[in-house]
């Protein structure tokens, strides 16, 4: 077996994917307990058994439910926020139409005016415009789509970007038509034709309150919901994560890009599940990551039953933003019960921000009507209502162990010198951590940690030295019962 390097750990291991839990494997012993090579085992044969090592058992990956506050009352709807410091912002195209002419992205004719108006608040709950810059998009109609980065790499003078889907411009659209005939058909929407192209276009700005328009379009695409873009630092390239529509189903696509203006092919990443209702669509992607924590990516996608025109929010990770699997353990939002202002349809927005000291949140739409269903005005009304999912800090995704169980750690070199952990166990449960390699404390000197603790500390005889040697990789080695271990985190 080729051993991995032991990289420096990050300071918190949230147990979202596999990444922080070994996989192991078996190794055969003969009568005196010695392990036999693979190849060219010595003879004569001899009875073996199996000694499973670090082969984790008893252990299991759930998804967490989210909390969901009452509907933010003092705001418009936000499909993206963020939190810059100690304000959250979010920024919202806003075309203005003739009266009774808006019907949202339905609407065929060209905008009065087009502006990129910026909201901010100190709490999530109370906004106010901070900000209204008009750009120009002559001709561009049915706008949709709408999302914004800051970027870490950007010239200061475009720190600040934005991206929508419109219906190009009537003289724009033989061009791009004969343009995108040179776009293999794995990568082309079936729904776009010589008569009706859709494009991304892209605005920039130094300090997202004066905006530009970008005159050409970004890519030939149609993404009439969620978009999201963001610098990837591990690949180096912008990434995008939108709409796909492949066998009449909705799907989540993705696409690359060195310079922000010219994007790769879309390619199809996330398709409905073969095990669920087969007239599920996956609608939205939600992409984003755990405040903090780079490179723990997330999607919280909005899973559509046709059959009913209700909706459930999943959550899905990847440890590259390439390779996604589901969290099991069912959907993470649900609608509410009967009467209630989101009880038929819901989905999250982006990103999952700090909410107050101790809880993490998205934004979240939710409806009591079916999605399509007839949008009378109180019916549009009711679509613009949202509040935020939340989740205690850390508590996303659980390590479950509901009777015996114990898992090792992939090598690590310390970024700390102590331990805590985010648990959750029954009264006759524990959770007990060691620290394999170098002298660190064992599993079995752990003082049990009981009971519903988000930053417990980890003594061993009373010690909370990892006791290993400074600069040597180790393991972590935990043992559980009847508990859930959210997160360990490395202090000192």
């Amino acid at each position: 077996m080729r051993l991995m390097q032991a990289q420096t750990s990050p300071r918190t291991l949230l147990f979202t994917d596999l990444r922080h839990i070994a996989c192991g494997d078996l190794t055969w012993r003969g009568p005196e307990q010695q392990p036999l090579p693979l190849n060219d085992p010595p003879e004569p044969e001899v009875e073996v058994v199996a000694d499973p090592g670090r082969v984790p058992r008893g252990i299991r990956l759930q998804a967490q439910p989210a909390l969901k506050t009452d509907p933010v009352v003092n705001g418009p709807p936000m499909g993206h926020v963020i939190c810059d410091g100690a304000v959250y912002r979010a920024w919202r195209l806003q075309p203005t139409y003739p009266p009774g002419c808006d019907i949202g992205c339905y609407t065929t004719i060209a905008p009065d005016a087009l502006a990129i108006v910026g909201y901010e608040s100190a709490d999530g709950f109370h906004w106010a415009e901070s900000s209204r810059s008009r750009i120009s998009a002559p001709g561009q109609t049915g706008f949709d789509g709408f999302t914004f980065l800051v970027d870490p790499v950007a010239d200061p003078t475009e720190r600040y970007k934005a991206l929508y889907m419109a219906n190009a411009p009537d003289a724009d659209r033989p061009a791009l038509w004969q343009q995108y005939q040179q776009v293999h058909p794995r990568y082309r929407h079936l729904s776009l034709n010589e008569n009706y192209i859709t494009c991304l276009y892209g605005a920039v700005s130094a300090d997202g309150e004066h905006w530009s328009a970008i005159p050409q379009p970004l890519m030939i695409h149609k993404s009439d919901t969620d978009t999201t873009v963001y610098w990837d630092e591990w690949v180096g390239r912008y990434v995008m994560y939108t709409r796909l529509y492949i066998q009449d189903r909705r799907w989540v696509g993705r696409a690359e890009a060195e310079d922000f203006r010219h994007w790769g092919p879309v390619q199809p990443l996330l398709w409905p599940s073969l095990d669920g209702p087969l007239s599920d669509d996956i609608y939205l992607n939600a992409r984003t990551e755990y405040p903090g924590v780079p490179g723990t990516h997330l999607m919280l996608p909005m899973v559509y039953h046709r059959a009913t025109q209700r909706s459930e929010v999943r959550m899905y990770s990847s440890a590259d933003g390439i390779c996604w699997s589901e969290a099991p353990g069912g959907a993470v939002i649900e609608p509410g019960p009967a009467g209630s202002w989101d009880s038929a349809f819901v989905y999250a927005g982006n990103d999952l921000v700090p909410l107050g000291d101790d809880r993490v949140a998205v934004p979240y739409h939710g409806t009591r009507f079916p999605h399509k269903y007839p949008r009378w005005p109180q019916v549009r009304a009711a679509m613009q209502r949202w509040g935020w999912a939340w989740w205690p800090k850390q508590r996303l995704c659980a390590v479950v162990a509901d009777g015996d169980g114990e898992f090792w750690t992939p090598a690590m070199l310390p970024a700390g010198r102590r331990l805590r952990v985010n648990v959750r166990t029954a009264r006759a449960g524990f959770v007990r951590l060691g620290v394999v390699g170098a002298g660190g404390g064992s599993v079995d000197d752990c003082t049990p940690i009981v009971g519903n603790e988000m930053e417990k500390p980890v003594h061993w005889h009373g010690e909370d030295d990892i006791g290993a040697a400074v600069g040597q990789p180790v393991v972590l080695h935990i043992k559980m019962r009847a508990a859930e271990l959210f997160a360990i985190e490395w202090v000192g």
